[in-house]
Parts: C-alpha cells; sequence; structure tokens
C-alpha cells in the first residue's frame, strides 16, 4: 500500500551527480534501474548519453553531469538510471548514486539561489536543508527541456 502524504508533505529521491546532493518528487520517478549497455546516438546532444532498452521499450538516457555542465559521468557499481515520464515517454537520468527518500514539509523549502554548486539555479526548484546537507529539488520541466 502506497503511503498518502498530504499536499503539505514531500517526499523525495535524493541521489548524487559528482558531489552536487539533489532530489528529485517521488511521484516523477517510475523506477530506479542499474545502469545498462547504452547504445550512442549520432547527432544527438552532448547530454543525450544515448538509447537503453528497457524491457522492450527504447528509452532516452540523460547524463545528468553534463546535464548540470559537471563533466561526463564515471559508470560504476553505484550508477543508477532514474526512470521518469516527460508527459509523452520515459526518459532515464543517469546519475553518480542513489542515497536515500527523505520527506518533508513545505515549509521547509527555500527558493534556490541562481547557482548551486556551480549548476544554474534555474534548473532546480527549491532547496532543502537536511542536517548539513544542501539537498537541490530539480525542475523537471526546465530539466527534460533539451536544447
Amino acid at each position: 500500500m502506497e503511503a498518502v502524504y498530504s499536499e503539505s508533505q514531500l517526499e523525495l529521491t535524493s541521489f548524487l551527480v559528482g558531489d552536487l546532493l539533489c532530489g528529485i518528487e517521488n511521484s516523477r520517478i517510475r523506477e530506479i534501474s542499474n545502469i545498462r549497455t547504452i547504445t550512442p546516438v549520432h547527432h544527438a546532444p552532448a547530454e543525450v548519453s544515448g538509447v537503453v532498452n528497457l524491457r522492450g521499450q527504447i528509452m532516452t538516457v540523460i547524463d545528468m553531469g553534463v546535464r548540470f555542465g559537471r563533466g561526463k559521468a564515471s559508470q560504476t557499481r553505484q550508477t543508477r538510471i532514474l526512470v521518469v515520464n516527460d508527459g509523452h515517454e520515459d526518459v532515464g537520468l543517469m546519475v553518480d548514486a542513489v542515497e536515500d527518500v527523505v520527506s518533508a514539509s513545505m515549509e521547509e523549502l527555500e527558493h534556490p539561489p541562481s547557482n548551486v554548486a556551480g549548476v544554474s539555479g534555474h534548473l532546480f526548484q527549491s532547496i532543502l536543508k537536511v542536517q548539513e546537507d544542501l539537498i537541490a529539488i530539480v525542475n523537471m520541466e526546465r530539466l527534460l527541456k533539451i536544447n
């Protein structure tokens, strides 16, 4: 049974892109997958690593390191693909590691600064302070707009 949260509650999956701790609302994540063989796509934007076949469905994979301007992600045993839906199709977001699930109230969220650890703040909808960490909560609409 799925947990029910009030509109003032937010549940996030936190993940790392390099040393940047980010979060995406759990409602946006369809699944978390281990890294797979990624087939490059010629003439694709730099942030598109390629495509994968996920149970018969071809899905575009975005390298979050490149998308955030932090360089290509290195694929390790901790590398994961977060499968999200952009409204039309599933898209994979390749991240360095998935950390934890975090619950927060909407009142705890703050507006993101113009720059978060060298990444343009427009890619984030808010910032959440958790103990000594900051979680940059991704603005999915802006993130998935690929030039």
